[in-house]
This record gives C-alpha cells, sequence and structure tokens, in this order.
C-alpha cells in the first residue's frame, strides 16, 4: 500500500527536516487536516511528515478497495477476470474530466517563507519545486473538484544545457527512459531509485481515487546534449560550430504557402538561401572519426563532461543544431533547448533529386524533412524508431494509462502506427489524445487509434461573441472523436486575462461540462484564476508574458522554462474550486445521457440566438431535458427563449452564475434572462 511504502522511506529522516516550520497553500487542505498546524492569510504551517502522513490516511479511507496495489493501468486493475471488453481500446476517456499539471510548476510552494522559490541545493531542507510527493497532497483537492484524469506534461528526465530560462524545459528531453531527478522529494530521503517509487506511489494513489494518469511525449525531438548521443549520434543531424550562434531556419523570399508541397520542393530547394543552409551540415562524428569517437564516447561515460556538446564542439568542431519550426517563414526564434532526430538513413526521392550529390550531402534539416509524414525516406532508421516506440511502454511499469504523442501527426505513419500499437500490447485498454488543434482529420484520427482530439476550443471560446462559438457546437455531434473542452491549456493565454476576466473563466469552466462530444479540462491554475502563461506557444497576445504586476516576484516568468508558482492564495479561489465541484457533480451525475450523442439536441432560440449558446441532453425515462445556455455577451444582459420543448416541466435552475430572475414555462416555450457572462444549467 502507497501509506505503508511512504511512512518506510520517511521514517530514516533527520529530526530538522519534520519541523513544523512547513508553509502550504491552506486550499490544498480541503478535506480537513486535523493535526498541530498555524493558518496565517492563504497558507497553513504545518509538520511536512505529519501532514503527508495524514493525508495518505485519508486517501486510504477513501480508497476504491478494488485498487489494492501499482504496477497496472486502472483498466487492467478493475478488469473482471475472464470478462470481454467491450467498446474501442481507450474510449473511457470520452466519459472523464481532465486536469492537465506540470508536476514542477503546479505543486511548487514557498515553503520557508522567505519570498523566494528555490530549486533544492546542498543542505536546503525541502525542494520548493513541485515533486510527486506534493502532487499526492493535492490529489483530495482534485478529486474534490470531480477530476478523473491527470495528464501530466513530460515527467522525463530535462537538459539544462541552452535553456531558455533559469530551468531546462520539459520538452527538453535529455533521457526519455529516465525521470527527472528534479521531481524528486528529499522527504523521501536521498536514495538514487528514490523518484521511480515517488512516481510509483503518485499513480498508485490517484488510481485509489478513481482518477487515471495520463503522460505527454515528445519524441519527434530531443535536448542537443541528449545522453542518447554517446551510443548514437547518427541518430542526430549535425552542423558545423561555427554556424550555431547565428543559426535559424532559412528565410524563403516568394515562397507564399506555409507547408511543403509534394511535387514543389524544386521551389525551395533551388534557392540561395537553402542551397547555403545545406553547406553549413556535417556527417555524424562517429561517421568522420569512428576510432576517435570511440575513445571520447568511452571516456564521457566514465566521466561526464559539465557541457557534452562544447566537449564534442571541441574535439570535433560539430554540435547538434537547433530545432525550428516546419512552417516556412515561420517569424519565431529556432529552439535552442531542442534538436530534431534523423528518423530516416536516405534523403527523400523527391529532394534527393534536387541536391547536387546525394551521396556526399550530409543529413540536414529543412521544412520536408520535419514532415516526415509527408516526405518519409525509404531506409527507416529501425533501431531509433524501436527506442521512441518503447518510451510509453516503459512507463506501463508505473500503471499509467495513456499518453499524449506530441506532433506525432508529423511522424512517419508508420512509426506513429508503432507508437500507438505497443502500449496497446500490454494493456488493451490504453488511451491516446491526437495533437490536432483542429478537428477536420477527426476521422484519420479514430482509425489511426486515438481517442481524443486536442481541438480548437481554446481558440474559439476566446471569440465566442464572433459566432465561433455556434459553428462549432453544430460541427461537435458530427464528430467520430470527442475534442477537448478546454478555454486554457499550458501552451495559451489564461482565461482570466482574456475578454471577460474572472467571470470568462467561471464560465468556461462551466460551459465546457455540458458540450456534446467533448472532453472537458482544467488547466492547473485556472481554479485560482492564475493570470500568467506558462508558455508562449499558442494564441499569444495581449500582455502575453506579463500579465502580472511588476511588484509580483514571478512577473515576467515563464512556467516551461522558469521556477514558478501558481497563485494559489489569491482571492476568489475557494469559490471557483466549489464552481468546479458543483458543475462536475452535476455533469456526473447526467453523464451517461451527456455523454451519447444520440441524447444530444440543440436547442431552438427564438431571441438573441447569436449572442447565447445553448446545449441539450434528453433524459429518457424521466421526460426531462437537461439545458446549458450561456451569455457570450460579458458586458451587457440577453433575454433568450427557448422554443418547441417537447412536454416541457416546470424548469429547475441546478446552477447559475448570476442571479438574473426565476425561468419561466408557458406551454411548450421557456423564458429566461442571463446576465453579463452568465451560465445556467437547468432541468425542464
Amino acid at each position: 500500500m502507497a501509506k505503508r511504502r511512504t511512512q518506510d522511506r520517511t521514517a530514516g529522516l533527520t529530526r530538522s527536516a519534520s519541523r513544523m516550520d512547513y508553509r502550504i497553500p491552506a486550499l490544498w487542505d480541503c478535506w480537513g487536516y486535523a493535526g498541530p498546524c498555524k493558518r496565517q492569510g492563504g497558507e497553513i504551517v504545518v509538520n511536512p511528515l505529519h501532514y503527508a502522513t495524514a493525508c495518505l490516511e485519508w486517501i486510504h479511507a477513501h480508497s476504491d478497495p478494488r485498487v489494492q496495489s501499482g504496477g497496472k493501468s486502472l483498466s487492467q486493475t478493475l478488469a473482471q477476470p475472464g470478462a470481454r471488453r467491450t467498446g474501442r481500446p481507450g474510449d473511457w476517456i470520452r466519459h472523464q474530466t481532465l486536469y492537465a499539471m506540470m508536476v514542477r510548476t503546479t505543486t511548487a510552494w514557498d515553503h520557508d517563507g522567505d519570498g523566494q522559490l528555490i530549486r533544492r541545493r546542498g543542505g536546503a531542507r525541502y525542494q520548493e519545486l513541485g515533486t510527486f510527493l506534493k502532487s499526492i497532497l493535492l490529489l483530495p483537492l482534485l478529486e474534490k473538484m470531480g477530476i478523473t484524469v491527470l495528464y501530466l506534461l513530460p515527467v522525463v528526465k530535462v537538459s539544462n544545457l541552452y535553456r531558455k530560462g533559469e530551468l531546462g524545459c520539459p520538452y527538453s528531453a535529455k533521457d526519455f527512459l529516465k525521470l527527472d531527478a528534479g521531481q524528486h522529494d528529499p522527504l523521501f530521503g536521498d536514495r538514487a531509485d528514490s523518484v521511480d517509487e515517488e512516481f510509483a506511489i503518485f499513480v498508485e494513489c490517484a488510481h485509489r481515487l478513481g482518477m487515471r494518469v495520463i503522460l505527454d511525449i515528445a519524441p519527434r525531438t530531443a535536448a542537443r546534449d541528449c545522453d542518447w548521443i554517446l551510443d548514437h549520434p547518427e541518430w542526430f543531424y549535425w552542423i558545423d560550430r561555427r554556424f550555431e550562434a547565428d543559426w535559424r531556419s532559412p528565410q524563403l523570399p516568394g515562397v507564399s504557402y506555409s507547408q511543403p508541397i509534394i511535387g514543389r520542393l524544386g521551389e525551395i530547394y533551388r534557392t540561395p538561401v537553402v542551397r547555403k543552409h545545406l553547406a553549413k551540415f556535417r556527417f555524424a562524428p562517429n561517421i568522420t572519426h569512428p576510432a576517435e569517437w570511440k575513445r571520447f564516447a568511452a571516456r564521457a561515460k566514465a566521466n561526464p563532461p559539465d557541457n557534452l556538446m562544447a566537449a564534442i564542439a571541441d574535439r570535433f568542431g560539430v554540435v547538434t543544431p537547433p530545432g525550428f519550426s516546419d512552417v516556412i517563414n515561420d517569424p519565431q526564434p529556432p529552439w535552442s533547448d531542442v534538436t530534431y532526430f534523423r528518423l530516416y538513413t536516405d534523403h527523400h526521392p523527391e529532394a534527393a533529386a534536387l541536391l547536387d550529390n546525394p551521396d556526399k550531402q550530409p543529413p540536414y534539416v529543412l521544412f520536408d524533412t520535419i514532415k516526415a509524414n509527408l516526405f518519409p525516406g525509404r531506409r527507416p532508421n529501425r533501431e531509433l524508431w524501436d527506442r521512441i516506440a518503447s518510451i510509453i511502454p516503459h512507463y506501463q511499469r508505473f500503471g499509467i494509462d495513456g499518453a499524449r504523442v506530441d506532433m506525432a501527426h508529423a511522424l512517419p505513419r508508420e512509426l506513429e502506427a508503432m507508437i500507438l500499437a505497443r502500449p496497446r500490447q500490454i494493456d488493451p485498454d490504453f488511451a491516446f489524445i491526437a495533437e490536432d488543434l483542429g478537428y477536420q482529420a477527426h476521422a484519420r484520427h479514430r482509425k489511426a487509434g486515438y481517442n481524443l482530439v486536442l481541438g480548437p476550443a481554446y481558440h474559439v471560446e476566446a471569440r465566442a461573441e464572433k459566432g465561433l462559438m455556434h459553428r462549432m457546437l453544430a460541427d461537435l455531434p458530427k464528430l467520430s472523436l470527442p475534442i477537448l473542452g478546454a478555454a486554457e491549456t499550458p501552451d495559451t493565454p489564461r482565461t482570466a486575462v482574456r475578454r471577460g476576466g474572472r467571470q470568462f473563466s467561471r464560465w468556461a469552466a462551466v460551459v465546457n461540462m455540458f458540450l456534446p462530444n467533448a472532453v472537458p479540462m482544467i488547466n492547473s491554475g485556472m481554479e485560482v484564476y492564475e493570470r500568467q502563461p506558462m508558455n508562449l506557444g499558442l494564441d499569444v497576445g495581449r500582455p502575453g508574458r506579463f500579465a502580472l504586476s511588476k511588484s509580483d516576484p514571478q512577473y515576467g516568468k515563464l512556467a516551461f522554462f522558469d521556477p514558478y508558482a501558481l497563485h494559489w492564495t489569491n482571492e476568489g479561489g475557494e469559490e471557483m474550486v466549489e464552481l468546479i465541484a458543483r458543475a462536475s457533480a452535476i455533469r456526473q451525475k447526467y453523464l451517461r445521457f451527456i455523454s451519447r450523442r444520440a441524447m444530444y439536441f440543440a436547442p431552438e432560440l427564438g431571441m438573441n440566438a447569436k449572442r447565447i449558446i445553448a446545449t441539450g441532453f434528453s433524459l429518457p425515462g424521466r421526460r426531462k431535458s437537461l439545458l446549458m445556455l450561456a451569455n457570450v455577451d460579458f458586458d451587457r444582459s440577453r433575454r433568450a427563449t427557448v422554443l418547441r420543448l417537447r412536454k416541457p416541466q416546470e424548469p429547475q435552475v441546478l446552477l447559475e452564475l448570476v442571479s438574473s430572475g426565476v425561468p419561466k414555462l408557458e406551454k411548450n416555450r421557456l423564458m429566461l434572462t442571463l446576465g453579463p457572462g452568465d451560465v445556467k444549467v437547468l432541468l425542464v
């Protein structure tokens, strides 16, 4: 049991590490900690070992008795012996509520109250960045909000070289087959295997509360000093070190399209700037200097250099190039901390025909090589493909339940199929999320084996007043896969800085619980009206990375690259948590109807139809309907009339954001007023 294993690990800690001097957000204690503590402001001060033990006891008391041990997915654990599985593999995700979290950030906190957020070094007692142990302490709050799936941003070992901030980015994978040691908590001691065991306990605790765990994997790129380089430098691209300082993607004058087009590569390859770009690449150092590389790699393994890439550059004159976008003439700078894997050992045939001497041209990165799904070579790098396809199965030993594969649609189709097939050989009910910011390819994603598409909700909901939400609602019931119902993601601006501010956060939290063919997700921090984005990847506008007051210690920091703690003590956080919990409870009560597309109907509105979105779900046997109506106008109230309801009954308001009078029923018409940014959920 997780509780016993944790107690065994913490029993030998020094007395100085167990004093009552550990500050945590008071919001985390939603379960009624009865041990000694001091409350001050929005924090409580506790003995960390006493608090952790009591939290584990709470989890144990609220555990599903069928979950007795870890190492298996929840589907495997709950499967009845001899029972036949029904439905598509992984489609359990259709009925869930997700919570996106980055371990390093979500449970980071200034535990000693000195005003600084530090990564534990030397003799520091506490790790103030997030850890797997502190993520366990957050589980009661997530359970209260009705969360059933924890979607974790990458947890693999990351590189600190070429970092864009104070810390390495979670997508800069130094070794995909190792957990990042920064997620270890010193409360567990300092054993070498500690972080593995802590992750295993975290997954088991989540399962005991009925929550599944999904990992984010980004196997198209790796850290520029990836540990795999020493054994396989030929898995990577290389450039002359002289070109590193001003490296960027070639800018192509006269090319107006954004993606390379089959049959038209000549328009790219014949430009002088691309010729100059190709001349910067070199063959891997084990090809040019095989004997010397063998000696170098052996020395580097025995005595790892502080900067592997600098050591390679000094000896062989080459470095791995920074990655860049596959969008032609994209203005964003190169990705300084990651580099692309070399997925084929030859050039794409169309590109090869455009090279002066294909045999003498070193492997290179260009817009077409990045899009290996459209421009594959003929000789796959099989050993690399096998390693990539083994990443997710490696973590299934911890009992994970699913994965999102970053940019999988740009991988070779065969490799994508391998990545999706292998986990299901271990767990036939493993779920996959497709990273597609649209939904036009929903049929293709379903055929490939995905269960959920990210989709455009983050973009559409922020522009609901422009009619985009109405269009998406018309499309959703027709899709063969559900999309993610989320107004913010780890890559987007926060809802609290969008038009409508905090009211939009509340609006989105409720609306996304009642969309047809959608799976709601709360992005970590939304529950406390977090303003600062984690990254600037999508839909960036004002205020961008400067969403906080200049006096805030977190001003300008991005969680993807810097130490960052969520504003867990924000005023209104408790109220927002309660709202999410209420909306989630209603969704759960009527989930068997909400999750069935056959039960959905689009309510007919008689007035203000462009300013109000509405969804409806028939409740057979109850002779009622569940309605959700939302005002997309955050400045003024709007009246609504729902027409032609079938045998309606006296309306019952289950939830509303703005009190605006009692809905009235006249024959088969429902009349009500929605306040600015209001959402109402009713039984009629």
